[in-house]
């Protein structure tokens, strides 16, 4: 049975530390010549493909979701809350060199983390295995006179939700998104680079009227860019504030302390936006609209991924052929738009999750119940999956262009979508049967172009105006798509 210290995460500097970790989670450290930097764990046995199959795609999100980095973010949360209690003159000054002792701590080495973790065994319980680890620490410094002051008049949600706020707002930031930025700035350079390729627009899955393919694209970036500025303006947020939010402790034990003012201080200086009135847990309302903000773009690009599927399979799009791939076991000739399906997949696991957190974490029973606690684990599954889709849809616009020829044609081939353009020039000169008759010509029917040049010949317009509307061509008939590529994308 493997012991908790077995899902010790380290990272790949601490490779070194391998043998020790082995011993102490009972297994062996080496499968197959590699070992995981996720821990002791062969790779032959992680139960999820981001751990395992995909780990290398999404290993920088271990520094801020895996056990080792919310334990080092409770530490760092735990000390900075000792610095700021000594700054209110609540205990006494720590000086230079102590202050250089505790910030040391942060680190939490490899050492560190497996002493915290066996600490935890015990406790069976991980912010109070910090308040140990912590004043053990300190107890063999010339700070063990105020060792019993860590975690002072808190709960475990103090440092919990300032601890994850960290790990989240510094994720999204360095992580998320930067690769949404360079999404967007890809779908750009294409929207800009096909803004007046014609191409044939699909309304019901009918042929219905021409477009661009840079203007198609420029519907995303429009959408997607005001989803990104929103999500890169929020911040999580945390709470300070002991048992039940009241700062019950902290008012019968320090009277003359301004402990709003402390918390207030203390939080914006974690960068942790301050939850000023809370129960035993700070609301979830900032991470919730994280989560629906990374839901909505999540939403966008799937959308975008069915829709460039789709073209590729109307021929619009072609793939890029990497000669070393193979597209199927069992048909050579086969080049699949794998990173759209795969980001599709992908994205729909991720706002599974993250439909569940908006939903679950609205509420807490009366002033707490656990159930957050478990789900919360799971906040770093989430990110993995977006950033697993975010980097197959930018994989994908790499590697699909355009097919000019093949857009062309499907133009051509659906000379009937000028009837749009028929009825309305008769409508503006005048004609109350203008819908009426170009439908009973046109609807069901696959007309040619000389059959239709031959229809608008009939028409009760002036020369001149048929002239206009023979000149017509679906390839032409893209009105103002590429300006509103231009202004909005």
């Amino acid at each position: 049975m493997l012991s908790p210290v077995s899902l010790y995460s380290p990272r790949a500097s601490d490779v070194g530390d391998c043998g020790r970790i082995s011993l102490l989670a009972g297994i062996p450290c080496v499968t197959l010549g590699y070992v995981s930097t996720l821990g002791a764990i062969p790779i032959d046995l992680h139960i999820t493909p981001i751990d395992g199959r995909n780990y290398f795609k999404i290993s920088t999100l271990s520094d801020y979701f895996s056990e080792r980095a919310i334990n080092r973010e409770r530490v760092f949360v735990e000390i900075q809350y000792l610095l700021w209690l000594s700054r209110y003159r609540v205990i006494r000054p720590v000086t230079t060199k102590e202050q250089t002792h505790l910030k040391s701590l942060f680190l939490l080495t490899t050492k560190d983390y497996l002493r915290l973790r066996e600490i935890e065994q015990q406790t069976n319980h991980d912010v109070k295995a910090v308040e140990l680890y912590l004043q053990e620490r300190l107890s063999k410094t010339t700070l063990r006179d105020i060792a019993s002051m860590v975690h002072f008049g808190l709960t475990s949600d103090d440092i919990n939700s300032c601890a994850y706020a960290r790990c989240i707002n510094r994720a999204l930031k360095d992580i998320i998104l930067p690769i949404l930025w360079e999404n967007l700035a890809e779908l750009k350079k294409q929207a800009r680079e096909y803004k007046q390729l014609p191409m044939l627009a699909y309304t019901h899955g009918q042929p219905a009227n021409g477009t661009t393919y840079g203007k198609e694209l420029g519907v995303y970036i429009y959408r997607l860019e005001k989803r990104i500025r929103q999500l890169s303006q929020f911040r999580a947020a945390g709470k300070c504030s002991g048992n039940v939010g009241n700062f019950n402790a902290h008012a019968v034990v320090f009277p003359k302390v301004d402990w709003l003012r402390f918390s207030e201080t203390f939080l914006e200086q974690l960068e942790v936006n301050p939850e000023p009135i809370s129960t035993q847990i700070a609301s979830y309302d900032s991470l919730t609209d994280i989560f629906q903000t990374m839901l909505q773009i999540n939403l966008l690009l799937l959308g975008l991924c069915k829709d460039l599927w789709l073209y590729a399979l109307l021929g619009f799009l072609s793939q890029k052929r990497i000669p070393a791939e193979v597209g199927s076991t069992a048909l050579p000739h086969k080049i699949n738009p794998i990173y759209l399906e795969g980001a599709e997949g992908g994205f729909e696991i991720a706002n599974g999750l993250l439909e569940m957190y908006i939903r679950k974490l609205s509420y807490s029973r009366l002033q707490r119940d656990l159930s957050d606690s478990t789900i919360r684990r799971s906040f770093g599954t989430a990110f993995a999956y977006s950033l697993l889709s975010y980097q197959s849809v930018l994989e994908s616009l790499h590697r699909i262009r355009p097919h000019p020829e093949f857009m062309a044609q499907a133009l051509d081939d659906h000379y009937e979508i000028l009837s749009e353009a028929i009825q309305n020039y008769l409508r503006a000169k005048g004609r109350g049967d203008a819908f009426e008759r170009t439908k009973l010509f046109f609807r069901g029917f696959v007309h040619s172009r000389q059959e239709i040049a031959a229809f608008i010949k009939t028409l009760p317009l002036a020369t001149q105006d048929k002239k206009v509307l023979l000149a017509l061509t679906p390839t032409g008939y893209t009105g103002l798509a590429d300006r509103l590529v231009e202004t909005y994308a």
